[in-house]
């Protein structure tokens, strides 16, 4: 260590130059930073199911398309409202991206006039076409049983507008490839030279994404502008995966802009306040902004996107820093103020000293608690793991060289005689002292009511609930989930069918049974399967069902162009599969995901009869339900094995058993109050909120350690455990509190955020950082007091 001290006090020149450079070149790389909401972020890597999902697009295509919703005060179908139709799909045509446009306009009719049998081969009804009768259209458009409550409400003013982007089809291939090796991956099937291969198609796929990225944001960007000239006569809104996803990104990048800066600012100026020198404020404020842009870089240049989950790592990283700081800072002045005569060069290698083991075990200890979210399974949620005990660690690091580096550049400071007892603190000592056995009845029933919360956690969250009412999305979903049959789609996959569906009645009329209990569903809202052509060809047929061989003549008869609504994307001839597409109404405040895919398997296997094998339930709704599933499971288990891992890390630190038994009973609170008040509030877990817990348990135990080592240092004066309480509270208690209350209300901020998980995020941190302090300055010393544990 002398050679440190060395470097970074005596002679600093050297490790300036050094620092100047690290710093540098990472900053430099900013430039490469990205942002990721695709869909992979929302899926378990290694899921069954997933593989089952990209399988079947393969044969069905993909959900990545969007959805304008156009709703008229009148009707559709007025000339006036057609002609405002027809030009907005014209300009919507034209933008560079865009492959194709449906719309009322130029979807096939079968009933506008009522078409037989016979005519379906040689008639093809549409209103482009100028052949259809506009009243009859308007009445099949609200009770066919392809069009009603899909492409259009059920009121007749409200239209879908399907917009398909292209495709690259490159970028598809390699995404095909790097699928079908993960997979293989799971299954330990590839050797070191695919396992090479896979990385390099992975990166590769990332690169790919970026592009895609950037180039579905200008036309997102187009189309929004295209729309805007078409308000005038209807209420529109944009909807689809490829909106969400890049308005998700755009929120990820403002909180990340604006709230990173509302953070620096608040924090500055309660830095001003507590410390009342522009030094104090500087230095902290400066190394926690270096270290966080640091991090950012080391991510841009190691290919990491930022998700999600993970879109609050800048302030974490903010914050953290600063608590390693502000811990400087604070026992610098301690040592100032009590020994002024001390040279400079001495006061500070006296600080770095005294907070040298304290830091470096709260990080430690912190790396361990995001170290939990490496088992999640899901890709997103490790990442952040690994970016936080990454960032931890660079937070340390960054603080030890750079404090002592500028500290020794600037003239001693005069530190003014300033009072080191904190009437908060204080207060916490004089109740810890007394009332001491009501603080442990409290904490009792604090745990009871904590446990009677998590016992009603749950997963069951609705995607629409995570934007405020205000925003295009929520809006938009909630227009599409009402008056269009449902957002979500689930799909339902029979195998080795399609042959047999057009000669077998009893198949026709199990698949028509399926279809019309799916339809029945509160949850549900459009079904479309091949029951659906069945339906329409009933209608044309006299309401008498066809059947037999003059059924499969039918089927063959059928215009190419009207296939392509009816009947490939609900049959696959190739493959043999009969397909179901289901819409679920995320607006449903009683959707139970795990509960209704049971239900749907149930009937189908039981009441229907089917084996469990020859038919698959998949769709994103599925994908999503697993990984849901998978972080509340994920979460219970490793929170037990992260506080043993931290019992043995404190074996090690403190030395004492009964020490470090002490240590973490109370540590244990926070993460187990957070979970509570979720459950009791009926919060969910969801992608964000089940990253708190680990970060409740890095901010718990770092304040006991910070907490006991001043205990041990103070005790050694006098061996007087009260007395020791008061002056830890006079001491490190004032880091404690000058830390918790500056990240307290920094991240009370993001409750300005549109983005609902942002905003839990930010409230169940800072309830987090509180219940840490309180319990680390009133349970922690009580329980000492009582004990007296061998110090």
């Amino acid at each position: 260590m002398k050679y440190f001290y060395n470097a970074v006090i005596k002679k600093p020149g050297g490790s300036v130059v050094l620092l100047l450079l690290f710093v540098i070149f990472f900053i430099t790389q900013i430039t490469n930073f990205q942002l990721d909401a695709s869909s992979d972020s929302l899926v378990l890597e290694g899921d069954n199911n997933l593989r089952y999902y990209q399988s079947i697009k393969k044969n069905y295509g993909s959900d990545d398309y969007l959805v304008i919703s156009y709703q008229v005060k009148d009707n559709l179908l007025y000339p006036k409202q057609l002609k405002h139709l027809t030009s907005l799909k014209k300009d919507l045509k034209a933008i560079e991206q865009v492959r194709s446009v449906t719309t009322i306009l130029d979807v096939p009719l079968f009933q506008s006039p009522p078409l037989s049998l016979t005519d379906l081969a040689s008639k093809d009804i549409s209103i482009d076409n100028g052949n259809a009768n506009l009243a009859l259209a308007g009445k099949e458009f609200k009770t066919s049983p392809l069009y009603a409550d899909n492409l259009v409400s059920k009121d007749g003013k409200t239209s879908a507008v399907l917009v398909v982007l292209k495709d690259n089809k490159q970028f598809k291939e390699r995404r095909k490839i790097r699928n079908e090796m993960r997979a293989k991956r799971v299954n330990n099937e590839l050797s070191k030279e695919e396992l090479t291969k896979l990385r390099s198609i992975e990166k590769q796929v990332m690169q790919d994404a970026t592009i895609q990225n950037n180039l579905q944001n200008k036309t997102i960007t187009q189309i929004r502008a295209t729309i805007d000239k078409y308000r005038d006569k209807a209420n529109l809104f944009l909807g689809g995966l490829p909106m969400i996803t890049t308005d998700i990104i755009g929120y990820i990048g403002n909180d990340l802009v604006i709230f990173s800066l509302a953070v620096i600012a608040l924090m500055s100026l309660i830095l001003a306040l507590i410390f009342k020198g522009i030094r104090w404020v500087i230095i902290p404020i400066g190394i926690s902004i270096t270290g966080a842009l640091t991090m950012t870089g080391i991510l841009a240049f190691l290919g990491w996107k930022v998700t999600i989950i993970s879109s609050n790592f800048f302030s974490l990283l903010l914050v953290m820093t600063l608590s390693v700081t502000i811990h400087l800072v604070v026992r610098y002045r301690e040592l100032a103020q009590s020994n002024p005569d001390l040279e400079y060069y001495t006061l500070i290698q006296n600080t770095l000293e005294e907070m040298l083991k304290p830091c470096l075990f709260t990080t430690m200890t912190t790396i361990v608690a995001f170290g939990s979210l490496l088992v999640s399974g899901i890709r997103p949620v490790i990442d952040f793991g690994l970016m936080m005990s990454m960032g931890v660690t660079i937070a340390l690091a960054l603080s030890f060289v750079a404090f002592p580096i500028i500290m020794r550049f600037l003239p001693k400071a005069q530190v003014s005689k300033f009072n080191t007892e904190l009437g908060f603190t204080y207060i916490l000592a004089k109740f810890s002292e007394r009332f001491g056995n009501h603080l442990l009845a409290a904490m009792v029933l604090l745990i009871g009511l904590s446990i009677v919360g998590i016992n009603k956690l749950s997963v069951e969250n609705r995607f629409i609930d995570y934007f405020k009412q205000n925003t295009e999305i929520n809006q938009g979903l909630t227009l599409i989930d009402k008056k269009l049959g449902g957002t979500v789609p689930l799909e339902i996959i029979f195998d080795e069918l399609a042959e047999d569906y057009w000669y077998d009645e009893d198949l026709r009329a199990d698949i028509h049974k399926i279809h019309q209990y799916l339809d029945s569903l509160d949850e549900t809202g459009k079904v479309l399967s091949i029951d659906t052509l069945m339906q329409i060809l009933t209608r044309a047929n006299n309401d008498k069902t066809p059947g037999g061989f003059f059924l499969n003549i039918i089927k063959s008869q059928i215009p190419e162009g009207a296939k392509g609504h009816v009947l490939y994307p609900y049959m696959s001839e190739d493959s043999g599969q009969l397909r179901m597409v289901i819409r679920i109404h995320e607006t449903n405040k009683n959707l139970k995901r795990s509960a209704l895919i049971e239900k749907i398997k149930n009937y189908i296997a039981k009441d229907i009869g089917f084996k469990e094998d020859s038919f698959h339930i998949t769709g994103m709704l599925v994908l999503y339900n697993d990984m849901l599933q998978s972080l509340f499971n994920s979460q219970i288990k490793t929170i037990i094995m992260v506080f043993v891992m931290i019992f043995i890390m404190f074996l090690f630190i403190f030395k004492s058993f009964s020490l470090s038994i002490l240590a973490i009973i109370p540590n244990i609170l926070p993460s187990v109050f957070i979970l509570g008040i979720m459950g009791l509030m009926n919060i969910p877990l969801d992608l964000m909120t089940i990253t708190i817990s680990a970060i409740a348990i890095g901010i718990g135990v770092d304040d006991a350690i910070h907490y006991i080592h001043r205990f041990k240092t103070e005790f050694k004066k006098d061996q007087d455990y009260l007395a020791t309480m008061y002056r830890s509270h006079n001491s490190i208690g004032l880091a404690m509190f000058y830390t918790s209350i500056t990240i307290t209300l920094g991240f009370l901020i993001l409750i300005l955020s549109n983005f609902i998980p942002s905003i839990y995020f930010g409230v169940f941190t800072a309830i987090a950082m509180l219940s840490a302090l309180l319990v680390n300055l009133t349970l922690l010393p009580k329980l000492i007091l009582i004990f007296k544990p061998k110090i």
